[in-house]
């Protein structure tokens, strides 16, 4: 009977402490995505953004993508493809007013999906 008790405790523990290393590391990861949108955002207003640097910077999402779909609703997730879709042909067309629109709702999405993955009383209820 102990021996289950230490097992399902050693349990909690890891699973606990892998969920919260988890939300730490993606937070960090969409903190940095963020600040690099605001870079873009600067560039855009300069006007001296390139598809190349867009590119670029739509890879890191997708990389960041990958590890958020396992743990954050699809919904959120989807919401930032969507804008980074468009901000795609915004870019290619050189429309830098679309493209620093996007990139504002992207900049927010970017702060509040992390707020998602923390569990907050709010949350859970």
């Amino acid at each position: 009977m102990t021996k289950n008790i230490w097992a399902g405790l050693i349990a909690l523990v890891l699973v606990l402490t892998c969920g919260i290393l988890e939300v730490v590391c993606l937070s960090k990861q969409y903190e940095q995505l963020a600040n690099e949108c605001t870079q873009m955002m600067s560039l855009c207003q300069e006007e001296k953004l390139t598809v190349q640097d867009y590119n670029a910077f739509r890879d890191k999402w997708m990389e960041l993508r990958e590890l958020s779909e396992l743990m954050l609703p699809h919904i959120d997730v989807y919401e930032l493809n969507l804008r980074f879709a468009e901000a795609q042909s915004y870019a290619e067309n050189e429309d830098y007013t679309q493209l620093y629109a996007q990139f504002c709702v992207i900049e927010e999405l970017l702060h509040y999906v992390p707020h998602l993955m923390k569990p907050i009383f709010r949350h859970i209820i």
